[in-house]
């Protein structure tokens, strides 16, 4: 028997649960239209749509909570594909692409696909390369994986050190997000959003850990997606008379492409990638939405695909997934449903970008001189706007059109003159995709602070007790430490975002790929793979960002991985090559690693121990 199936099987009711779940928000979203156009007050309105889908996320978090570790890492194994799914889709959209994909898109049109392929092409890497192995491995954490893979549990400490980094940067990222649209639409200050946020993230991992993180996100995805779909859904239904803005978004390039003639965006050849992609301040669509490296050279784009690529593959939040799909053969249906669902926002982000686009510059040259729309103001006075008439000529060109790349999803309702209600829709979406991404990085940095650093290092056969009760401080720990940093410090989301690609990419791609590929490689040569990784992806960052030395071969700090991935995987080599052979039985667990077959090695471990102890009891 094994150890799956000592636990109850997956409930055969989860469609209609999560159809429930799905139908109360489409209520609550359509009580409130009604209510609105009864003169309902807007802040009334915006705090119920914002705080009434939280309390449901926090309820489902309370039913799933658990004090079992089995399920707590890794919610029993009894989540099935299309649910992995949803959950590993989640966690890569985040509050980052919800925002700051579409933003960049509308601003850079073409350019930005560096970002949506290298994102789609990561979770193929993964599916071939690491997803089948790491269940069969069944180790709840990635450093737990390396620990396993060569009976070191100083190998698995120091990989949960190195995943720190990347794992709180996108924390951080999605944190400071989630509360900056929290504070737009609720009367809170960004500060306290930042608290509340937080603790809510925190709340929903400590209590049942991935069981809690892999059940509330699909519901999150459900609020995310619909969200994002409703308004470009109309929008398209009025403009082109089908409501697929996926499909017929390309209708409108010819239209749109005369629009940024006339406003003069024209095609005036690739920046530095600092000065192509947007940062959070408004800023001009100087660039045409079709024109290929009107921004990003050629090799900044297929460089940028690459750091996000090997990012995306080698991600631990993303990794963790693999260890919740009840076989070795569903973990491979949990990335294909997960690139499914992604690919659902993927290509309809960009045709959200050019609805928006289209309509905002068609209202702008149908619009009198000295009469333009109101919507201008509100968007002014939110900050995700400025359009004046600089040269006082009576009209808009591309230059005098400054738009905020997070502000570009919450602009569509309000500029197409939508119902106050579908901006505060899109607004808890957009909340809702932050809470599904961080929640996933905060179990990611907690279980590894937990699991691998302090029972890994201090107890040699922690309890089921300690296990939990570190992991949960770990949690708590990671949530208060990212809450302080978001509030205190000022950053930009989207560079911190790619410095979290290059060093997840350049610490953890080349060890895990040797571990689980070449026989031969050793304890050491993973150790100095990620070292060497890390080591070169960090310091470039630094030393070329923050210090003012020149760029290597004139590359930027946010394609610190060119470099680093090649150093890991050339350290990684060299060292083992120059050092011993691994043990037979380490080589043994590598082999076993690679056969998709037979029951999960941790698993049986854990079954063994447990019939052992059950024999040795003489009750």
């Amino acid at each position: 028997m094994t150890l799956q199936h000592q636990y109850r099987p997956i409930n055969p009711r989860l469609g209609t649960h999560y159809a429930v779940f799905a139908s109360t928000i489409a209520s609550l979203v359509l009580i409130l239209a009604m209510l609105e156009q009864l003169g309902t007050r807007k802040l009334w309105l915006s705090h119920i749509m914002i705080i009434s889908p939280m309390i449901l996320y926090a309820g489902v978090a309370i039913m799933t909570r658990t004090l079992n570790v089995h399920e707590f890492f890794s919610a029993g194994r009894r989540v099935p594909a299309v649910f992995g799914g949803l959950s590993l889709a989640v966690t890569a959209i985040g509050g980052v692409g919800f925002f700051a994909l579409t933003g960049c898109l509308y601003l850079i049109g073409y350019d930005a696909f560096a970002l949506a392929l290298g994102w789609a092409a990561g979770f193929a890497v993964c599916a071939i390369l690491f997803t089948p192995f790491l269940r069969k491995s069944g180790a709840y954490t990635l450093p737990g994986f390396f620990r396993q893979r060569f009976d070191s549990r100083v190998i698995g400490a120091v990989a949960a050190l190195l995943l720190l980094p990347p794992v709180l940067m996108l924390l951080a990222a999605e944190i400071r997000i989630g509360a900056f649209v929290t504070s737009l639409f609720v009367s809170i200050s960004f500060e306290l959003a930042v608290v509340i946020g937080a603790t809510l993230v925190a709340a929903i991992a400590v209590l049942g850990g991935m069981r809690s993180v892999s059940w509330t996100q699909c519901v999150l995805y459900i609020v995310i997606i619909g969200t994002f779909l409703v308004p470009v859904t109309i929008l398209s239904l009025e403009v082109t008379n089908l409501p697929l803005p996926q499909l017929t978004y390309g209708g409108l390039f010819e239209r749109l492409s005369a629009q940024e003639l006339s406003i003069g965006a024209t095609q005036a050849g690739p920046v530095t990638i600092e000065a192509a992609l947007p940062g959070e301040r408004p800023e001009p669509a100087l660039k045409p939405f079709m024109a290929p490296f009107g921004a990003l050279s050629q090799s900044d784009f297929i460089l940028l695909l690459f750091c996000f690529t090997a990012g995306t593959a080698a991600m631990p939040s993303l990794l963790m997934r693999s260890g919740t799909a009840p076989s070795v053969f569903e973990s491979r249906r949990v990335i294909g449903w997960g690139i499914i669902f992604f690919g659902l926002f993927l290509i309809s982000a960009p045709a959200y970008a050019a609805f928006t686009k289209f309509i905002t510059l068609q209202q702008i040259a149908s619009a009198l001189p000295g009469q333009m729309p109101d919507w201008i103001a509100g968007l002014r006075d939110a900050g995700l706007a400025d359009f004046s008439d600089r040269n006082g000529d009576g009209k808009f060109d591309a230059s005098e059109m400054l738009v905020s790349r997070d502000g570009v999803t919450l602009a569509l309702p309000i500029i197409a003159g939508y119902p106050f209600i579908f901006a505060v829709m899109v607004a808890a979406g957009g909340i809702s995709a932050t809470l599904a991404a961080s929640i996933a990085h905060a179990l990611a940095a907690g279980t590894a602070i937990g699991e691998d650093l302090i029972c890994g290092l201090v107890y040699r056969s922690p309890t089921a007790a300690k296990r939990l009760l570190f992991s949960r401080l770990g949690i708590i720990a990671t949530g208060a430490g990212v809450a302080w940093l978001v509030a205190v410090v000022d950053f930009d989301i989207l560079p911190s975002v790619a410095w979290a690609m290059s060093l997840a990419a350049s610490t953890f791609l080349p060890g895990l790929s040797l571990s689980i590929w070449w026989p031969r490689f050793n304890i050491w040569g993973l150790l100095a793979a990620m070292i060497a990784g890390f080591g070169v992806t960090a310091g470039y960052i630094f030393l070329t960002k923050f210090s003012g030395s020149e760029p290597w071969f004139g590359l930027s700090h946010l394609l610190a991985a060119t470099f680093g991935v090649p150093a890991g995987f050339a350290a990684g080599v060299g060292v083992t090559y120059l050092t011993p052979e691994p043990k037979p039985a380490v080589r043994a667990i590598g082999d076993e690693i690679r056969d998709p077959s037979g029951e999960t090695i941790y698993d049986r471990v854990v079954r063994l121990s447990i019939a052992a102890d059950a024999a040795s009891d003489p009750n």
